[in-house]
């Protein structure tokens, strides 16, 4: 399949997981929370036929891209949901743009962006409803499944040793949790990509 092909399947691919949150959130199936982190957990598959799919390093930054000036633009919620909205693209075209200059490997990219956005969606899921043990903003459950997610992410990923996953999902957990208030979209893959360069 060609670049513009792939181009294609992604736009109806994120168009699809937005009219399906739409649709839990409109059958009272969902909050607006829970809609909201619907699409962080979907959206984040995308990396996929982004790093493998399209060869072209230019269409690789063009989805982010637009979606970070479309998000921007849509964003009329408080400031903490505008950058969550606004980084988590921008999370991505840097990583990308870092993966096209040759700085971070593709499987850095695609580890440090399913952290994100698996991780850090199951981390609100589950705080949300079952978080009963505040630390700071954040729950003492919603960080275990962040730090089991993310730890599962590595190990897929073909991280190795079980104490270099553990290393590096702690340290992605910590991040997460010690972020001010959007900024986990950027923290986040950050520590992600560089545990996975550092100890792969």
């Amino acid at each position: 399949m060609n670049d513009f092909l792939w181009i294609l399947a992604l736009c109806a691919y994120v168009c699809a997981v937005l009219v399906l949150a739409y649709a839990l959130l409109r059958k009272g199936l969902v909050s607006s929370e829970g809609a909201r982190k619907t699409v962080h957990i979907l959206v984040a598959f995308t990396i996929l036929p982004m790093v493998y799919g399209i060869h072209s390093p230019w269409l690789r930054l063009a989805g982010p891209a637009a979606f970070a000036l479309i998000n921007g633009w849509l964003g009329k919620r408080s400031g903490e949901r505008r950058a969550g909205l606004v980084l988590y693209p921008v999370s991505i075209l840097i990583m990308t743009a870092l993966m096209n200059a040759g700085v971070l490997a593709p499987l850095s990219v695609t580890a440090a962006v399913l952290a994100m956005g698996l991780g850090d969606g199951a981390a609100a899921v589950i705080g949300m409803r079952f978080g009963h043990h505040r630390i700071g903003n954040k729950t003492l459950e919603g960080s275990a499944a962040m730090l089991i997610v993310t730890a599962a992410v590595f190990s897929v990923s073909g991280m190795g040793p079980w104490y270099h996953v553990l290393l590096a999902a702690s340290a992605v957990t910590l991040a997460e949790a010690f972020s001010p208030n959007g900024l986990d979209n950027l923290t986040v893959p950050a520590v992600a990509a560089l545990m996975m360069e550092v100890l792969i």
